[in-house]
């Protein structure tokens, strides 16, 4: 999967029509890129996207203070390319609702970011069932045990006692949660395997499919043509 492409992008596209161009799409993998309005998330997941494409560069992002990113590329290329990057950031910004974003060659500034939308919980009493809602509403994000249980208002140690007494682990639960995003993208869409595996947070292609066949009995390519079922999990 190209870098470019994935994002509805083309190599020719003038630098300072990138932001616009992302502001109004609709492509999945921007979709995903921008699911939590953090931009230091965002940016962390643009360099999963490079790593994900094989890209030769490497993001790296830093915050400044509470309204800013620094911005630097490894290894060190051409300031044309820091700049296509810092454009790209600049769009997805604005897909993702900052106002009054503005960008330089190596950095980004906005004046007010938008605030998350809260968790829906479906009522469930069970922390296990949040956990998956919370994964399922951004599964493109690197989730990790510490940033869950934060978001979830409880420490890590308590989440990992409470997924243990319903039945299930932090990484179970990630699996479950990213599988059937997978399988739903699936079913009801025509976007690229590739594409899907990204958007559900798989770290490459051959990730992707060794974890859904290992759920669903069939590989991503023969789940879509009907083959195949996600299997439930046990309740405690």
């Amino acid at each position: 999967m190209d870098f470019l492409n994935a994002l509805g992008l083309t190599g020719d596209c003038p630098t300072d029509h990138i932001p616009t161009t992302l502001a109004g799409s609709s492509k999945p993998v921007v979709t995903r890129i921008v699911a939590y309005p953090d931009a230091y998330l965002i940016a962390d997941k643009l360099c999963r996207l490079e790593r994900y494409c094989a890209s030769p560069l490497r993001l790296e992002a830093r915050p400044v203070g509470g309204s800013g990113l620094s911005l630097a590329l490894h290894p060190v290329s051409s300031p044309a390319d820091l700049e296509t990057r810092c454009a790209i950031l600049h769009g997805l910004l604005l897909r993702a609702g900052f106002d009054g974003v503005s960008s330089s060659g190596a950095g980004l500034t906005w004046r007010q970011a938008p605030e998350p939308v809260g968790l829906d919980t479906g009522g469930s009493p069970r922390l296990s069932d949040h956990l998956l809602r919370l994964i399922a509403a951004d599964p493109a994000r690197a989730w990790r045990l510490q940033e869950a249980a934060a978001e979830l208002g409880v420490s890590s140690r308590s989440l990992q006692r409470y997924l243990l007494a319903e039945g299930s682990t932090f990484s179970t639960a990630l699996r479950q949660a990213r599988t059937k995003s997978a399988a739903s993208l699936l079913r009801t869409s025509r976007i690229s395997l590739a594409e899907i595996g990204f958007c559900c947070g798989y770290a490459d292609q051959a990730h992707f499919q060794r974890e859904f066949r290992a759920v669903s009995g069939a590989t991503p390519r023969h789940f879509r043509a009907g083959e195949g079922q996600l299997q439930k999990p046990a309740r405690a």
